[in-house]
């Protein structure tokens, strides 16, 4: 009901050339060590949600070390003269509040959310982490072992399988092809001294974000950043950019994963420009929406409506900085199905690039797409995190109120030549998730059998 009304919401706004964007709200500046700041204000609920984010992930690792930076995140929670040892959730609780973090491809980000008269406890642990985490063996080793255990669950699952195969067939060179949890051969030869050093060298004011969005004033909100965030020093990072050495991809790639699972999967992938190709990169945002995104998407009728031959559909761009992939994601009725899926999606994005996309479609499909940024728009915390990945992935965060205004200029021209340039067969990555032959039922492995003989 709330989706629908943002629906109407953004069809009236956009008849009358209304613009959503947040720029109104906010004070943006860098303090002197190079911590960018950013205060967007928002007094509908007496919250403030605090995010200190910073450009190191998955992107920046060298071989060898991959997932350092989300065995950094986990140190970070550890000991640091702001928190007892092991005690920072539980000293967020006391104080109503809560929080987490996260590492992803391109950053590490940390927030915690509490009411709006006690929000400056988040400015002191954020500040205490950014430059006085202590490692300590005591400390590290037992971790390390939580992060290798994290990694067996995860790679028994099957669907995570599926995505860490499918990422390392659809990417051969750039860092993009290696989860961000790291490969277990890496996360074995971990040291102590190798995380603290990757935490010396990213975790700095230079290479951060600090977004503090909520019921909050300006005037008051800079002389508390500066109490706390002032006296650290900012130190230059290394420069990761990544974005051309992908080598042309020549032909379809393919991956199988069987596995103990309740059904079956099908990922496709075609390749994608990165957002520095503008055009194209929002063309793909729109096309995905045509293709896979809602129950009135092509994909959604043509193949759980219509056919059957599917449970679930979706599709979305899967490109935050670099090249990366448009992704169809496919919840098969059976295995059986999957030939007569692969063909019917290949149909479908060949007619993207052949025929032009109907204006009224396009326009519902914009419509959605808005609908998504105003709903983000109604919560601060959700504000503080875009902002904060927009200046992580791109280095201004004002990329989020743009993105909105590009991808409303995409029009069916833009939409066809994407599809004809990008989505082509020897551009396309699949991978497949199928039951263990051990567990297929006995008849189905006789068949099988006498089909090889």
């Amino acid at each position: 009901m709330k989706r629908a009304f943002f629906l109407l919401l953004c069809s009236l706004l956009f008849a009358h050339g209304a613009s959503l964007s947040i720029e109104s709200r906010i004070t943006d500046y860098e303090l002197a060590n190079g911590l960018r700041v950013v205060i967007y204000v928002d007094s509908s609920a007496p919250v403030v949600a605090t995010h200190v984010w910073y450009r190191v992930g998955g992107y920046h690792e060298p071989i060898g070390k991959t997932g350092i930076s989300h065995m950094t995140e986990h140190m970070s929670f550890k000991q640091s003269p702001a928190w007892e040892p092991d005690d920072f959730h539980g000293l967020i609780r006391r104080h109503g509040g809560r929080s987490s973090g996260f590492t992803s491809t391109w950053y590490t980000g940390y927030f915690a959310v509490f009411a709006a008269d006690r929000w400056e406890l988040a400015l002191e642990l954020e500040a205490a982490r950014m430059h006085g985490c202590v490692f300590t063996n005591e400390d590290f080793l037992p971790e390390k072992e939580v992060v290798t255990e994290e990694w067996r669950l995860r790679d028994n699952r099957a669907t995570s399988r599926l995505w860490t195969d499918f990422d390392a067939a659809a990417f051969q060179a750039n860092p993009q092809r290696n989860p961000v949890i790291g490969w277990p051969d890496d996360i074995r030869n971990y040291t102590r001294s190798a995380v603290e050093e990757w935490y010396r060298t990213w975790y700095n004011p230079a290479n951060a974000i600090l977004v503090i969005a909520g019921d909050v004033r300006p005037d008051k909100v800079k002389p508390l950043v500066a109490r706390h965030f002032d006296r650290l020093k900012g130190r230059p990072v290394p420069v990761a950019d990544f974005y051309d050495i992908e080598p042309d991809q020549r032909g379809e790639r393919r991956v199988e994963v069987r596995m103990r699972t309740t059904a079956p999967s099908l990922l496709v992938g075609y390749r994608m420009p990165g957002r520095r190709d503008t055009t194209d990169y929002h063309a793909a945002a729109v096309a995905a929406a045509v293709l896979g995104q809602g129950r009135l998407s092509r994909l959604h009728r043509r193949l759980v409506v219509e056919t059957g031959l599917a449970t679930s559909v979706s599709s979305w761009p899967r490109a935050q900085s670099d090249p990366g992939l448009l992704v169809i994601s496919v919840t098969p009725a059976d295995a059986e199905s999957i030939p007569a899926i692969e063909q019917l999606i290949a149909d479908e994005v060949a007619r993207l690039g052949r025929e032009p996309v109907a204006e009224r479609e396009l326009e519902r499909v914009r419509n959605a797409l808005a609908a998504d940024a105003v709903f983000d728009r109604d919560d601060a915390h959700r504000v503080g995190r875009l902002i904060a990945m927009y200046w992580t992935t791109t280095g201004d965060w004002r990329e989020y109120d743009r993105e909105l205004e590009r991808t409303r200029g995409i029009g069916a021209n833009e939409v066809m030549a994407f599809a004809r340039n990008w989505l082509r067969p020897e551009f396309r990555t699949i991978g497949t998730l199928l039951p263990a032959r051990d567990l297929l039922p006995r008849t189905v492995e006789r068949s099988k059998d006498e089909t090889d003989g």
